[in-house]
Formats: structure tokens, sequence, C-alpha cells
């Protein structure tokens, strides 16, 4: 995952005047496309699992153009290293780019490292999903030989596990390959 930071040294590899287009899966944003914002928040949630945690984030938000020209790399970084010597706290986390193609159905992608082609420069933007964070961390735990339960490690108390209904459904509605299979 990249950070503002990383993003602007990425960006700096390259010529400023070339045109920084966003692309992903539904096509490029649009010519005269515009930073609405760039915003750090802490979050906190609880997941299915019952486990607590905090996070912060980063967002980069773009509103799609309808412009002439996308704008230079250079303008572009300026805007970051402007933000960020305002904000200094949106250097901490990885950044998220809200973007909604035709500014319709607002998506949260994760930014690829930018790629000259063709005489732009392309930074591609990948969809994001949702995620079980209880059964990412019994994979992972499996995966390192550690014996897990579905909503965390065995040492996961009896409690805490009734209290989790991802991992309390009965054994009919119990899915293959889900956090309860």
């Amino acid at each position: 995952m990249i950070t503002l930071p990383d993003l602007i040294a990425l960006l700096r590899a390259h010529p400023d005047d070339m045109p920084l287009v966003f692309a992903s899966e539904a096509g490029d944003i649009g010519p005269g496309y515009h930073v609405t914002e760039l915003r750090h928040s802490a979050s906190t949630g609880i997941d299915c699992g019952g486990t607590i945690e905090a996070w912060p984030e980063v967002r980069l938000q773009l509103l799609d153009g309808t412009g002439r020209t996308h704008m230079p790399a250079g303008k572009f970084v300026g805007i970051l290293e402007r933000s960020l010597k305002a904000l200094p706290a949106l250097a901490q986390a990885p950044v998220i780019v809200e973007f909604a193609p035709g500014n319709r159905g607002l998506r949260l992608m994760l930014p690829d490292a930018p790629q000259a082609e063709d005489g732009r420069l392309v930074l591609r933007l990948n969809e994001t999903r949702a995620v079980c964070k209880p059964a990412e961390r019994s994979a992972a735990a499996r995966a390192a030989g550690e014996q897990a339960a579905c909503c965390g490690t065995a040492a996961v108390s009896e409690a805490h596990m009734a209290a989790a209904a991802c991992c309390t459904p009965s054994a009919e509605a119990r899915t293959p390959g889900g956090c309860c299979a």
C-alpha cells in the first residue's frame, strides 16, 4: 500500500509536465478532474468477532472532470506537498482514493505505482473489497502453523466466541470456505 510520501517520490521520478491520469476498471478519470479533499482520520471499529481496533486512514478524494486536459503531475505533487505541510498526519497511513466515474457511485480504491504510457503518467486505481478481519487473522495464524479459531486464535475465550455471531451459526448455515467452515 502506498502512503502520500511514497506517492510523491514515485511521481517525482517522472517529468512534472506529464499529464497525470487516474485509471480504473471503469475507465480513465476525465480531463479537468479536481482534487476535492485530502483527509486524515482516526477510525475505531468492532469486527464480527468482537475485536475493537483503531487505525489511521488517509483519503484522497477526486472529482471526475469534463475539461480539456489532465492535471500535470507536478501540479498534483504540489497539492500533495502543500497538504502534507499543512497536515503532517497525512503521512501516517496508506492512501485510499475516493473516486466515482462520472461522479456517480463513490468507490474506495487503492493506487498502484504510476507508469509512463503514451506520453501520460497513468496511476491505476484498484477496487477494494469487504473483508472479515477475524477470518483473515485466523488464516494468517494457520499459515504460521498456529492453532486458530474463526474469530481469533485458540486462546479466544468461550464467552467471546459465543458473542461472535459469525462463529456460532447453525450447522446448516455454515458455508464451505467461510469463517465457520
